[in-house]
């Protein structure tokens, strides 16, 4: 979702000046987004059914200028496994400086349709707070 949510925001910024990927640490390489996520972002009007899950990818991870996790567990897999790219692995919620907010967000998956709404909310939360700073580098 925070995916979807990201390139959504810029697009309607107008811009097409920021490349956003998503993958991740586990997970079916090739399926869909679950349709849930889907629902969750359609009823706001982002379209996320073109997502296929992902494995890391270290030479897209060479070429970010920054990584963000959802959850703790993802930055530490990150960190150990790609160490050379520390410097650029932060948490989506404590992004850029501030580790005193509640800044691990968890995964819904399993949950309800109010689960992924939930969530959905603290990543759009989280990207209104971070885009300011995007759009400045």
């Amino acid at each position: 979702m925070a995916e979807g949510i990201l390139k959504h925001q810029y697009k309607e910024m107008g811009r097409n000046d920021l490349m956003v990927s998503s993958m991740g640490i586990h997970g079916l390489t090739g399926s869909p987004a679950v349709d849930y996520a889907q629902d969750v972002c359609e009823e706001l009007g982002i379209d996320i059914s073109s997502h296929v899950a992902r494995p890391i990818i270290g030479e897209e991870l060479q070429e970010a200028d920054l990584i963000l996790c959802m959850e703790p567990v993802h930055t530490k897999f990150l960190q150990t496994f790609f160490p050379w790219h520390r410097n650029k692995i932060f948490l989506l919620g404590a992004w850029p400086k501030n580790k005193a907010r509640k800044s691990s967000i968890q995964d819904p998956m399993g949950g309800s349709i109010q689960d992924f709404r939930r969530i959905f909310n603290i990543i759009q939360g989280h990207i209104d707070r971070i885009l300011p700073l995007l759009l400045k580098k």
